[in-house]
């Protein structure tokens, strides 16, 4: 084994593609169509340069051994190759790669790619893309069907991660767009043909394989995809915005597509009128080229995310206060909850239960919530409604529909008094009620209150209690 840490500038080892895109654009797929056993394997996320993990070198291994390469020694150890994975990249599967007519990467991580470039350059560049709206629901359905939602306090897989995850991305496959490149469409992949044909003379194989390699060799952790979509990509995932009914999730995926016009301008997706763009927000460049948003803030669950009101990043602060004032409770019912982000905050032995107006895993309850009709609750000792009274229009009908079902409750919100000047229409909201409006409602509805003004300066926590 040759000792590449002992160099500080390793020769740059070709590749002959990356495979990049967005987080639920159709990159594993294509990595697994590119992956012909005996003629080409493309990687899928092998993090050459973040912390040693022994579940991607374990799956690695078995990939490479799915189309015929042998690797002497079993699955790689960390102490073996000085903890970087790009060294057994460089040295252990490279060489035996280059019989191959292609090798290379498929990353939905851009935060290395640059480095990744310099030390394997890629002859050739395949881009995924997917309408950005859809691309954020896809990412939310992900994360609630996915053991995502960790108990550390310092990471979060939620809707706050997923958005500002998605706008760091974006700027950076803006940058990466002006090499050279052969761009797939998610939508198109799923009605012409043409193509994957088109792809596959682009990386000069003479054919593509349906076998999920890269799917497999992962344990099939998302099986759930293949059984609802096959070996390919289909209508059933195409036009997800236009299905998703009204609501916090519906809301957020415009406000990104809202905010980063610049990526549907780029590859030819429906674009946000002038007057429907937002200008003025942290997430957007303040030079050409720059991107605003840090890939290190996106992995904390402690950051509190842009300045001003972004609904996302108010949910991820109700729910850490609401979860810290939850103490008894054995079944917890989140309303509108989106992700499954609470159940991580929950204290032991509390059952955390989705329900939400569209299906996102197969045990959510499903139910037309801000419109007032509520799943079954009576099997609950405590009603969550977090980020949820400000998408309700008829706030009377859903408080009295919550107070019928007699369970204690938290809900938040923001009232006017604390959140001045906030465009609330902009964000989808559909109601606009000051402190002393908000508790009249609940008050009038049949419960008692117990508030929790403004707790992080613009939103406030209340406790309903029946009597």
């Amino acid at each position: 084994m040759t000792d590449t840490a002992a160099s500080q500038h390793p020769a740059p080892v070709p590749m002959g593609v990356a495979v990049y895109g967005l987080p639920r654009s159709g990159t594993t797929l294509i990595s697994d169509l590119l992956t012909v056993p005996g003629h080409a394997l493309v990687i899928s996320e092998p993090d050459m340069y973040k912390a040693w993990n022994a579940n991607i070198a374990r799956r690695v291994h078995a990939l490479a051994g799915s189309v015929g390469i042998d690797l002497p020694g079993g699955i790689p150890q960390s102490a073996d190759w000085n903890g970087a994975y790009s060294n057994y990249i460089r040295d252990m599967l490279a060489p035996r790669l280059a019989s191959f007519d292609l090798w290379g990467i498929k990353c939905v991580d851009f935060s290395d790619w640059r480095r990744t470039f310099a030390d394997f350059p890629p002859g050739k560049l395949v881009l995924c893309l997917r309408d950005l709206r859809d691309t954020l629901l896809s990412g939310i359905d992900r994360i609630s069907r996915m053991p995502l939602v960790f108990r550390s306090s310092g990471t979060r897989r939620d809707e706050a991660w997923v958005f500002s995850a998605l706008a760091y991305n974006v700027w950076e496959l803006m940058a990466m767009r002006a090499r050279p490149h052969y761009a797939v469409r998610y939508e198109a992949v799923a009605g012409d043909p043409a193509v994957l044909d088109g792809l596959a003379r682009y990386v000069g194989l003479e054919r593509l394989d349906p076998t999920r390699n890269n799917l497999a060799a992962a344990g099939w952790r998302r099986r759930w995809e293949v059984e609802k979509h096959g070996d390919a990509i289909t209508a059933a995932s195409v036009g997800r915005f236009a299905r998703e009914p009204e609501g916090p999730i519906r809301a957020l995926a415009e406000r990104l597509w809202r905010l980063l016009p610049e990526y549907s301008e780029a590859f030819n997706y429906d674009t946000p009128e002038a007057d429907q763009r937002i200008e003025t927000h942290a997430f957007r460049p303040r030079e050409p080229g720059q991107n605003p948003v840090r890939f290190l803030d996106t992995e904390n669950a402690r950051w509190s995310g842009p300045p001003g009101i972004e609904p996302a990043f108010a949910r991820r602060r109700a729910r850490a206060i609401a979860a810290r004032n939850i103490a008894r409770a054995k079944r917890v019912i989140d309303l509108g909850g989106g992700s499954r982000a609470l159940s991580g905050l929950l204290p032991k032995g509390c059952e955390h239960v989705l329900a939400d107006n569209a299906a996102r895993s197969d045990d959510l309850r499903v139910a037309d919530i801000f419109g007032g009709t509520l799943p079954k609750l009576d099997d609950a000792t405590l009603l969550a409604a977090l980020d949820v009274l400000e998408y309700v229009e008829d706030l009377p009908h859903f408080l009295g529909a919550l107070r019928e079902a007699g369970r204690p409750a938290l809900v938040s919100y923001h009232a006017t008094d604390d959140s001045p000047g906030t465009d609330r229409s902009a964000l989808g909201w559909k109601n606009a009620l000051d402190r002393a409006a908000v508790v009249a409602a609940f008050e009038k509805a049949g419960f008692s209150v117990t508030s929790r003004f403004a707790f992080d300066g613009a939103q406030s926590l209340f406790r309903l209690r029946v009597g």
